[in-house]
């Protein structure tokens, strides 16, 4: 007999816990073993990437789910839930987290809470603390945390003190983008929201080192502005703003990805490009070093440094590029991890 999860996320834009949330639906679906509801805020991407896998279409659509808190919109939850009884809510996103294990009490349903890197921490700010308190308070009234990250866990045990127990780890994984290998539009790649954490700015000083390199910079952002002024000024004419590209996709055009971070959970634009077969430059932060293992290197945020891995990487191209691939391939292939979620899932469902 199939058994029926519900995704509980914030939004339904573009994201990585979006991507991750849209992916598990359709993986799921396909094994004919699942049944999959959604609940988010608006018709955006998501809904429009599940719309064929959605059982009987059944998505609770309210923008009330993007406020801090709302007893309406808790009720409105809770009755879809007690409508569709649902065997397992998985919660991701700090609203999602929120709504969905309160109502995981209403309902007597277990909730799984997936943390896409612990935005208590790294964007708490002054509130850290209190954000913290919360997400370990919320952890009592939760069957079970999935980290994507090793990092994550240490970070949830260390700093927000959640009982180890209650973790589980398996790290983020993804359908393969497919890999044309089309002509090559620029050497160096790198996608991000142009805000903080990110440091779009150090990868332009990098990159006025090395006027033999282009690089094509993906995202938007409240920083663009000041980033376009950094490169006008320094007349840096081997760097593109190319803006935000909606489920971008385009890999396999380019050499290397590079992403410079003060803080990273597992970042999912680093795993899309492995399964392209591109070799990595990550900060050496976060989740970053669970996703480097012969296929790139690690650096710290200066200029220097990244300049020179970069020209490094493109004397050992060859074997760092495969490498990527096989990478991806053994640890973060959804294909063949698909059967790890099943069974973490089912194991949670039989808990007494």
């Amino acid at each position: 007999m199939k058994k029926t999860i519900l995704f509980i996320i914030t939004k339904s834009e573009t994201g990585g816990a979006q991507k991750f949330v849209s992916e598990q639906i359709r993986c799921l679906s396909n094994t004919k073993s699942w049944n999959c509801l959604l609940a988010t805020n608006t018709e955006g991407w998501l809904t429009q990437s599940v719309e064929n896998t959605i059982h009987d279409k059944k998505m609770l659509l309210d923008t009330k789910i993007t406020n801090i808190f709302s007893i309406s919109y808790l009720i409105k939850l809770i009755r879809f839930i007690k409508k569709n009884k649902p065997d397992l809510i998985i919660a991701n996103s700090a609203n999602g987290g929120l709504y969905g294990r309160l109502a995981g009490i209403f309902t007597k349903t277990k909730v799984i809470y997936v943390s896409h890197g612990w935005s208590s921490i790294y964007n708490g700010g002054r509130f850290k603390f209190i954000f913290n308190f919360i997400e370990r308070l919320l952890s009592n009234i939760t069957a079970s945390i999935l980290c994507v990250s090793e990092k994550d866990k240490v970070k949830a045990i260390e700093i927000i003190n959640i009982t180890p127990g209650k973790i589980k780890v398996i790290p983020n994984s993804i359908l393969a983008i497919e890999n044309s290998r089309h002509q090559h539009v620029a050497d160096i790649l790198t996608v991000c929201r142009l805000a903080p954490p990110k440091r779009i700015d150090v990868l332009i000083e990098a990159m006025a080192l090395l006027p033999e390199f282009n690089l094509h910079i993906v995202g938007d952002g409240p920083l663009r502005s000041q980033l376009e002024k950094m490169i006008i000024d320094r007349k840096l004419h081997n760097i593109k703003l190319c803006g935000y590209q909606s489920n971008f996709q385009g890999f396999g055009q380019y050499k290397i990805f590079c992403l410079i971070s003060d803080s990273e959970g597992m970042p999912m634009s680093a795993i899309e490009a492995m399964s392209c077969k591109l070799p990595l430059i990550l900060s050496n932060v976060g989740g970053c070093p669970e996703v480097i293992h012969n296929n790139g290197i690690l650096v710290s945020n200066t200029a220097h440094h990244i300049s020179e891995s970069i020209k490094k990487i493109f004397t050992e191209y060859k074997i760092l590029s495969e490498n990527s691939e096989k990478l991806f391939k053994s640890k973060f292939d959804l294909n063949n991890n698909i059967f790890l979620f099943e069974s973490y899932y089912l194991d949670i469902i039989s808990l007494v």
